[in-house]
């Protein structure tokens, strides 16, 4: 599975696309296992209102497969296409921490 969290912009053929942060962290929690990539939009303007933005998500993934409260498939590819690049190196910064973490736990 194929994930793409953008508020306005539609998936790439082959992805699920999600608008919201609330709608991400529900599919994470049910098919963590099977997704290959996550691709994540920082600014989710009016959707913010449900769970935060794309760099809230990644911050909460991090503890949640820390604490394991959601298993990761650990050849997952976590990037950003975020406008900001500011916040698109951050997101992949805690992607990279996460995939680091996984690789140690094989």
């Amino acid at each position: 599975m194929k994930v793409y969290l953008d508020d306005w912009r539609e998936p790439p053929p082959g992805y699920t696309g999600v608008k919201t942060v609330n709608q991400l962290k529900d599919l994470v929690k049910r098919y963590g296992k099977e997704i290959e990539v996550l691709d994540l939009d920082n600014y989710l303007e009016e959707y913010s209102y449900f769970g935060g933005n794309g760099i809230d998500f990644i911050k909460w993934l991090e503890e949640a497969v820390y604490t394991g409260e959601v298993e990761l498939n650990p050849d997952v590819k976590i990037v950003s296409h975020s406008s900001d690049p500011i916040m698109r190196y951050e997101i992949e910064e805690v992607g990279r921490r996460i995939k680091a973490y996984l690789r140690s736990r094989r």
